[in-house]
């Protein structure tokens, strides 16, 4: 994730300018503020905007714990991000 500036992930990572905009840093709500999460210490962590956005889109959003279960055992499998994100981190070359 980045922060202040996307050109440097971009060239670090070797994706688009426009890719990298996928990976801005973002607090996400563990427990959505539409559902009464609070911003707290507890309930804010960071996320990259892909996953912030798509998280609670899904047709049955996981609670915080499981989703927690799920960024722990893709990234032990080394593939975090989606297979819609797959392409743009892929090393080009």
């Amino acid at each position: 994730m980045w922060e202040t500036d996307p050109k440097i992930f971009s060239a670090r990572y070797r994706v688009t300018d426009r890719a990298a905009l996928h990976f801005r840093c973002t607090a996400e709500h563990l427990e959505a503020r539409c559902d009464g999460g609070r911003d707290t210490e507890e309930n804010v962590v960071a996320a990259c905007l892909y996953c912030n956005k798509n998280r609670h889109k899904r047709k049955r959003p996981k609670d915080a714990v499981s989703y927690g279960d799920l960024v722990r055992s893709r990234m032990e499998q080394g593939r975090w991000h989606p297979v819609a994100l797959t392409h743009i981190t892929a090393p080009t070359g």
